[in-house]
């Protein structure tokens, strides 16, 4: 394991984590010691053991990963919430953050001046695919519903986790309508389409990593410059994975 590397202007960082392989209690006891009273008091309100430990967890990661870049005490770290919800550094405004957690999976994308969203999600949980033409676009919708039943999964999931990764980075949270925007994958990337002008928004750049079999992470991030979108499995307050950096 080694320490995080400091993202740069031109790159967004992301660190995945498995909350529930991590059992060391002297490693679980410091990232209850880092956490503010609040996010204490949010972590122990859940009734599953395995959500308590998720929080405890995500939380963490939130705070190593970015007093590793900012070369600050994690437990100095003063967070706040726009009126969405969404959480912003107090006295670094430079540095974005966003954090999604699923089914034993936690995920944090880090960046410099410039929105960051992200979303991490099960694909193996039960689903109702139907829920696509609430959700999704009309076009987004048919392609799900035409989708031969062993594709259908996974462009839900795809689809799924780039639109919660947008409205995230966006931060205005479900006060956008998921069927206000379209998404279309192709050689030149993917794509973000608005239905109210029809056009294709090129600052807006998005990636999705399949870190491991079952999960699925999307990463948005807007900058007028190309964006490389670097990953890594870490463990809070041990390290990274050398060995998954990606350049």
């Amino acid at each position: 394991m080694i320490k995080s590397p400091v993202p740069d202007f031109g790159s967004i960082h992301v660190f995945y984590t498995r909350a529930d392989q991590i059992s060391d209690p002297c490693l679980l006891k410091q990232y209850r010691a880092c956490l503010s009273p609040a996010e204490i008091q949010k972590a122990d309100r859940y009734m599953k053991p395995s959500d308590r430990h998720l929080s405890l967890v995500s939380r963490a990661l939130v705070r190593y990963v970015i007093g590793e870049v900012t070369r600050q005490d994690p437990q100095s770290l003063n967070f706040l919430t726009n009126e969405h919800g969404k959480p912003f550094l107090v006295g670094l405004p430079d540095i974005h953050f966003n954090l999604s957690h699923s089914h034993g999976a936690a995920v944090c994308a880090l960046c410099r001046n410039a929105p960051v969203g992200v979303d991490v999600e099960d694909v193996g949980r039960h689903t109702d695919f139907s829920i696509a033409k609430r959700f999704f676009s009309f076009c987004e919708a048919e392609l799900v519903s035409r989708a031969p039943e062993a594709e259908k999964r996974k462009l839900f999931f795809d689809i799924w986790t780039l639109k919660e990764a947008y409205i995230k980075a966006v931060g205005r949270g479900l006060s956008i309508p998921l069927n206000s925007f379209s998404f279309n994958a192709n050689e030149a990337g993917i794509q973000i389409t608005f239905s109210d002008t029809g056009r294709v928004e090129p600052t807006w750049q998005f990636f999705q990593w399949r870190p491991e079999s079952g999960k699925i992470v999307a990463v948005a991030g807007r900058s007028a410059s190309p964006i490389v979108f670097k990953h890594f499995w870490c463990v809070p307050f041990v390290g990274i994975d050398p060995n998954s950096l990606i350049f």
